[in-house]
């Protein structure tokens, strides 16, 4: 199994862990007003999880690719 397809569940587990935190951490309005809360939490979280969906498509499509291909 190449190593590349081992990437995917990782990316995954990454974003979701990065979901976990931003959840762990929730929000607060400090004396002035602002509203600090870890928005950079949600971005890493949602690119890492889209990066190993896309991993996954990939690996999958070359897997189907790969089969069709010695078949004939």
């Amino acid at each position: 199994m190449p190593r590349w397809i081992l990437i995917s569940p990782l990316l995954l587990v990454i974003g979701a862990a990065l979901w976990a935190g931003y959840a762990s951490q929730g929000s607060c309005v400090d004396a002035d007003g602002v509203l600090r809360e870890p928005f950079h939490l949600l971005a890493l979280g949602w690119f890492f999880v889209l990066a190993g969906g896309a991993v996954m498509v990939l690996a999958a499509g070359v897997a189907v690719f790969n089969r069709i291909r010695r078949r004939k």
